[in-house]
């Protein structure tokens, strides 16, 4: 392992926050991330500056180098000196691919300023805005660098007042996401000004960049840099404006040290009471208070030890600390404290508050979880969960060939889950087939080959992939009663489709259904209409949510989770014999109840359905309107940005298996796109009761679905 000369001077930084700068680089995919942190890590001493550009030095997997394209998050701890100070820069590389989003809200957690990569060329696409969000919702300040400027001046052929014009439109489109998205008190005082020094201009991949003050100090016009281009000398401005530069001093400048930013992050990422004790130290971002710490990604090691990256809000982490795991109730011992150096990790004796730190711990820990020094336990809730912007929608199930190696399998795969919480695992109830479902066909793809790494002596069996389904109401069903397995208890439920107006709140209440009993993670509401709330004890009110969460899981019909329905809760009537009622009576009466209700509220099937940007040159437009129209596309906007047109339209991710190979081979390769979940639709009524049909067939169930009356009380 290599020793970097900079750790001793980082160590002795660590307790001055105001010299600390946490920073995240974000982007769509291909916009330059990856080629900037090169930049950056040339401008600290740690790469070449012949290298910068084509190292790719924080996409050290193999996988990341050969597809060129960042697939987990990597971070890196530099020191960068400026007028005399110095300054610890942690900078974090995020994923800009639509299917990793989750690895990027994970990042944001341990940052507080991002700079947003912008293509000259392409601008503001979807991507950016799903970054740009998360960022904004984390509250991480952005600042925005605006790359591949040459592309306008050597594609594009545009002169010195068309750019300006470029630039003037990239900065009041990103603006507005932030006026969007930006919480009210951010709003104006976050909006990025080239006059203010939180916009700059570049190309990564040669090594140059400015902000206007530094434009002004070096007495360089933008036709200068037309005049290099033109004249083949632009190799000369990586010397002269240097692009790490250009963004360290705009990072400093406008990013917040750790303890500015903690002040106002924590009220809005932790879920305790910042007057709290632990509150106090964590807004104060104080080393002496307890140890607390957000894992932000996990790596299994061999045995039963993990490699954790985590952001140390409070107090100061050391080895042979004890750790409290708040979501699991488990403890855990710190074996190393390191500093993460991209591909390598420079062990240190601690690491304080304010900081990125890589720990190796013992136990079950994931990401997202909190640690908390044993102490302090009692006192300490858990940050707030981080909820990826996606969902996974596709589908492979994989078998080992020789049943003998099934448990060499799960081992795998609950690996793969511990590493990127993103992926879901389970057993199919119907088929016990091993499933594996992700965001999208790359993260699949990713996964399947990590997978397949880790069993390369068992031989795989893997699906086609296939779509998540969900189902849905779309009118009011029945009053529907039916009785519990020992037919000695009787619940009477009311489908219907929810209400937007409905908030998930416990305390919530409306009108017409009475208080909200409980509600999950698909938008689905169990209210109380019974008018017997004080009835309704914790011993009975367990089994009730059971069987709502029971029915829910997997709906009637095709046993798909279902989505965006309220249950009310019309009546209950239990045996005075208290052998009769028990948890598990209740639950199966409520889920048949449920199910009956439902299958009479005119059911339907949702498919996903993503949101699709396709950035191709002019002359190609017309390739990619016919692929889109011909897999049930719906083109709903064409712009032109000069020689490119970028066409936005939505498809159906059971139409999108495919597509990738299809837009290549139809365009000779020119085009590029992005697609991310935008919404859950109805099932066209011409295809759904085949579809319906399918998936009943795969999961072993008769081909047609139950009626109601199969659940209801006999009359």
């Amino acid at each position: 392992m290599p020793k970097f000369r900079h750790i001793a001077e980082v160590q002795n930084l660590m307790s001055s926050k105001e010299f600390i700068r946490n920073i995240g680089i974000i982007a769509h995919i291909d916009h330059g991330k990856t080629t900037l942190a090169d930049s950056l890590l040339a401008g600290t001493g740690l790469l070449s500056p012949q290298m910068a550009g084509s190292a790719r030095v924080l996409d050290y997997l193999e996988e990341e180098q050969r597809r060129k394209i960042t697939i987990k998050t990597a971070n890196i701890t530099m020191l960068y000196k400026s007028a005399g100070k110095s300054y610890i820069i942690n900078l974090v590389d995020t994923p800009g691919h639509v299917d990793f989003t989750g690895k990027v809200t994970r990042a944001l957690r341990a940052i507080d300023g991002s700079v947003v990569v912008v293509d000259a060329v392409e601008e503001i696409m979807a991507q950016t805005e799903v970054v740009t969000r998360q960022a904004l919702e984390e509250r991480v300040r952005p600042v925005l660098f605006i790359n591949k400027v040459d592309r306008l001046i050597t594609e594009l052929q545009l002169n010195e007042k068309q750019i300006q014009k470029k630039f003037t439109h990239i900065i009041t489109n990103f603006n507005n996401l932030i006026e969007l998205y930006a919480d009210k008190p951010f709003k104006s005082t976050w909006k990025v000004d080239a006059k203010k020094g939180s916009v700059a201009f570049g190309a990564a991949l040669h090594g140059w960049g400015f902000t206007l003050d530094i434009a002004q100090q070096k007495n360089l016009r933008f036709r200068d840099v037309i005049t290099n281009y033109k004249d083949g000398t632009q190799e000369k401005l990586r010397k002269i404006l240097p692009v790490y530069d250009a963004i360290f001093s705009m990072a400093i400048a406008n990013i917040p040290d750790p303890k500015t930013a903690q002040s106002y992050r924590i009220e809005k990422i932790w879920d305790g009471h910042t007057a709290s004790k632990v509150g106090q130290a964590l807004v104060a971002c104080n080393d002496e208070g307890p140890a607390v710490i957000c894992v932000t990604n996990v790596h299994p090691e061999v045995g039963s030890e993990v490699i954790a990256t985590g952001r140390v809000f409070s107090g100061t982490v050391k080895k042979g600390d004890k750790m409290h795991l708040m979501d699991v109730l488990s403890e855990t011992e710190v074996k190393q404290v390191y500093i993460n150096m991209g591909s390598f990790r420079e062990e240190v004796n601690k690491v304080t508050a304010g900081n990125i730190v890589t720990l190796t711990l013992t136990g079950p820990v994931r990401a997202g979880e909190t640690l908390v020094d044993e102490a302090h336990k009692g006192g300490m809730v858990p940050f707030e969960g981080i909820n990826p912007p996606s969902e996974a929608v596709v589908t492979i199930a994989v078998e080992p060939k020789n049943p003998q190696h099934i448990p060499s399998l799960l081992e795998a795969l609950d690996r793969l889950a511990i590493e990127d919480p993103d992926l879901s695992v389970c057993v199919s109830d119907e088929t016990g087939e091993h499933l594996l479902s992700g965001m999208g066909e790359l993260h699949l793809e990713i996964a399947l080959k990590q997978l397949k790494s880790l069993l390369s002596e068992v031989e795989l069996v893997v699906s086609q992939p296939r779509v998540v389904y969900r189902e849905s109401v779309s009118e009011k069903g029945i009053k529907a009663t039916a009785l519990s397995p020992n037919r000695q208890n009787r619940f009477t439920v009311q489908v219907e489709p929810l209400v937007d107006e409905i908030k998930h709140s416990s305390n919530s209440k409306t009108e017409e259904s009475g208080s909200i009993l409980s509600f999950d993670e698909h938008r689905n509401v169990l209210c109380d209409a019974t008018g017997k709330t004080e009835q309704i004890q914790e011993e009975i009110l367990e089994p009730l949510i059971a069987g709502f969460e029971f029915a829910c899981r997997a709906g009637p019909l095709c046993k798909e989770p279902v989505r965006h329905i309220k249950v009310n809760l019309i009546d209950f009537e239990l045996s005075s014999k208290a052998d009769f009622v028990s948890a598990v009576e209740i639950m199966h009466g409520v889920g048949k109840a449920i199910f009956g209700s439902f299958l009479s509220a005119k059911p339907v099937l949702l498919e996903p359905v993503y949101r699709t940007i396709i950035s191709v040159p002019t002359e190609m437009a017309g390739e990619c309107q016919r692929t889109l129209s011909s897999r049930r596309g719906r083109i709903v906007s064409f712009e032109n940005k000069g020689l490119l047109t970028t066409i936005t339209g939505f498809v159906p991710v059971a139409e999108t298996f495919g597509l990738s190979k299809e837009l290549r081979s139809s365009t000779s390769g020119y085009a590029f796109w992005q697609s991310n979940l935008d919404r859950w639709e109805k099932v066209p009524e011409k295809i759904a009761p085949k579809i319906i049909s399918e998936i009943r067939r795969r999961k072993g169930l008769p081909s047609e679905a139950p009626s109601a009356s199969k659940f209801l009380e006999e009359k």
